[in-house]
């Protein structure tokens, strides 16, 4: 009665010493479609549950080894398993034992004798709730990472920058922060020649380029339009240089539109500011290799310039 792999049965894991009651309980188990593991002590079912990770757990509350609540409330510390519901199944009926075992973490008390049919019953229900809360934990994991991600680059947006950037100085305000202001030269004509769908789709596609380049621990952000913004933590002034010239070379060394039979080339100019040598707050920082990035754009365009030796 052991979980298989890949299973997509649910995996009951029964705690109990009486090996007449799990011979029993696991045949019932097995019968209704469930995937059944056995031990017979609570040090065993904390050794277990890392192992075949349970969908739910039976808990008897008279352990050999110590109180059943004890184990529960092991289990609940731990976040990797304090979902797992644990119902307590045992024939200790007292008010006071059904109390400490749901301030223990339970989500069930079950009293013998039980019928089968109520017991599968419970086990449906919690399993059920326990999906439930899992699609849920899923569906706002992903609703908060689609609010701070821009849908078109699937980069950063500016809510997630001005969040988090001044964390990020604060939390090293010794340790060099670069910057790079990133902007597409001559974008209106793209437009103007090509459309705004392709216009947006070589926003895309540039973004696509900047990833291949960017050094872990880095991240873009959508600042709008045909702006972005790239932030490298741990980057003193040349090598947030060298990064922004990396990009620069490999988008001008890209084909866009190839897959609308069009293929343009385009380019970026770049400004780069570093903290704390430039500005130790996130608006004077972004304002410092704004500034650079204008100076770009007057020189030449296709560049990289460094606040403050432009000016």
């Amino acid at each position: 009665m052991q979980k298989q792999e890949q299973s997509i049965n649910p995996v009951i894991l029964i705690a109990d010493d009486n090996r007449v009651i799990v011979r029993l309980l696991g045949d019932v188990l097995t019968n209704a479609g469930y995937w059944v593991t056995a031990v017979s002590t609570g040090d065993e079912a904390l050794e277990v549950v890392p192992k075949v990770h349970p969908d739910l757990i039976l808990l008897d509350v008279d352990m050999p080894d110590g109180s059943a609540f004890d184990v529960c409330r092991t289990l609940k510390k731990d976040h990797k398993f304090a979902d797992i519901p644990v119902l307590f199944v045992t024939s200790r009926s007292s008010q006071q034992d059904i109390i400490t075992g749901f301030r223990a973490g339970g989500q069930d008390y079950v009293t013998k004798p039980y019928t089968t049919a109520e017991l599968l019953a419970r086990i449906q229900t919690h399993l059920a709730l326990r999906k439930a809360q899992q699609k849920l934990k899923i569906s706002e994991a992903r609703y908060r990472e689609l609010s701070i991600r821009d849908d078109l680059t699937d980069f950063y947006n500016t809510r997630y920058l001005y969040q988090t950037l001044q964390g990020q100085l604060d939390m090293h305000r010794t340790r060099p922060l670069s910057v790079v202001f990133m902007d597409i030269d001559n974008f209106k004509q793209v437009v103007d020649t090509y459309g705004h769908l392709n216009g947006s789709r070589c926003i895309a596609e540039l973004a696509d380029v900047v990833r291949t380049v960017l050094p872990d621990g880095a991240y873009g952000v959508s600042y709008g339009g045909d702006e972005f913004v790239i932030v490298l933590a741990g980057f003193d002034k040349e090598q947030g240089v060298a990064v922004a010239d990396a990009i620069r070379l490999a988008i001008a060394d890209a084909t866009f539109l190839v897959s609308q039979d069009i293929g343009i080339r385009l380019t970026v100019s770049c400004g780069v500011a570093t903290s704390p040598a430039d500005a130790q707050n996130l608006t004077d920082l972004l304002s410092c290799a704004d500034q650079a990035l204008f100076a770009a754009k007057a020189k030449s365009k296709n560049v990289v310039a460094a606040y403050p030796t432009v000016l």
